[in-house]
């Protein structure tokens, strides 16, 4: 079989997508002969747009605009991997979080388009997509709408992007699977290396965006433990605290690169060591964090928001509060979890089977290798 990769970035860059694009691509090696398909960004459309959309919507209007979801963009897009695939015909194109190449391409062959969101349900859920412009919101749904409809299969990460894929743009549930993505971890831990039976409070929140991740609530929550006199630790890897951080037991990691085999290997004691991955994001689509914290035993314990329910099931492999819960409901659900000893153990043992059933990147490879044979 010959597939064909389809993305906005380069799938040998093991940070594009934070590692989703490399892992993905990887699998598919597994299945076919696989040609990518990724262009350069022109300086002559990159300076069109933001000369003729992006500078005049700021300054004119205050408004923000992400020109990725610009129709002349997609339509640019979509026309260079119109004419790549007539030079380089492939018997199925996979296409990851890229509903540009796709939204305006006319070709016949089978595509699988996997993505974690819908343009229109990301609207205000993250931060950084707030206060777009009105124009822009509506090429951005417009284009993102064709591309799961042009898809032959939508191969969606999460039960939330599922719903918003059926009410917002009236897919059919049939013309959909949701598989959860993988541990993007080379190494991944043996069962025999992980002590399922140690009952301690070592917290890890593992984020770059601290206030996105729900920073100030883990802080406070260990703050909150460590007042009940538990012999709690939090350690803060991926950022620094905007707040003062400086307190016994807190350690503060600002970078571990995966990809670099010493901090890999730090990671790699770190959640051998870690009894709770303390992470109560404010907004998620999907979490590979989490995927992460299982392959390890480490339960989770986050927010019933966004994609975190396809990742974390309460009491399997974690606990999930909601969005409003403050840090005395965190400190709470930990203490409870902490004080039963058989209670621990069992979610050790069922996250780490989480992972090795669903939550792991041979277990997504299968499933599209099932979809692509249906279509």
């Amino acid at each position: 079989m010959k597939i064909g990769f389809a993305g906005r970035w380069d799938p040998l860059d093991k940070k594009a997508w934070s590692g989703t694009y490399y892992y993905s691509h990887q699998q598919l090696l597994k299945y076919g002969n696989v040609d990518v398909f990724h262009f350069p960004y022109p300086a002559g459309l990159k300076n069109y747009l933001i000369n003729f959309y992006k500078n005049p919507n700021k300054w004119f209007f205050k408004k923000n605009t992400a020109v990725e979801f610009l129709k002349p963009y997609a339509k640019y897009y979509s026309k260079q991997l119109q004419r790549a695939l007539i030079k380089n015909k492939v018997d199925v194109l996979f296409v990851p979080a890229a509903p540009q190449l796709i939204a305006y391409l006319d070709a016949s062959l089978p595509i699988v388009f996997m993505t974690d969101a819908t343009f229109q349900q990301i609207q205000g859920y993250y931060d950084k997509w707030e206060n777009f412009a009105a124009s822009n919101i509506k090429m951005g749904i417009e284009l993102d709408r064709l591309a799961f409809e042009k898809a032959s299969h939508c191969m969606l990460a999460s039960d939330w992007c599922k719903q918003s894929a059926i009410n917002d743009y009236g897919l059919k549930e049939e013309k959909i699977s949701v598989v959860p993505l993988g541990a993007n971890l080379d190494h991944i831990p043996a069962a025999g290396e992980i002590d399922f039976n140690r009952n301690g409070c070592n917290l890890l929140f593992l984020g770059v965006e601290w206030k996105r991740k729900g920073g100030d609530l883990a802080l406070k929550t260990f703050q909150l433990l460590k007042q009940k006199r538990i012999e709690a630790t939090l350690h803060i890897v991926g950022c620094v605290p905007p707040v003062d951080a400086s307190e016994r037991g807190v350690f503060v990691t600002p970078c571990l690169d995966k990809h670099k085999p010493a901090d890999l290997k730090k990671l790699h004691q770190l959640f051998l060591k870690t009894d709770f991955l303390l992470l109560p994001t404010r907004a998620e689509a999907a979490g590979l964090v989490f995927c992460e914290a299982s392959a390890y035993g480490v339960p989770s314990i986050s927010t019933n928001t966004g994609g975190v329910p396809t990742y974390v099931e309460n009491n399997v492999n974690g606990v999930l509060l909601p969005h409003e819960a403050d840090g005395y409901a965190y400190a709470d659900t930990i203490l409870k979890l902490y004080s039963g000893i058989t209670t621990m153990k069992n979610l050790r043992h069922n996250s780490r089977l989480r992972f090795e059933e669903k939550l792991n990147w041979d277990a997504w490879g299968n499933s599209l290798q099932q979809i692509i044979n249906k279509l």
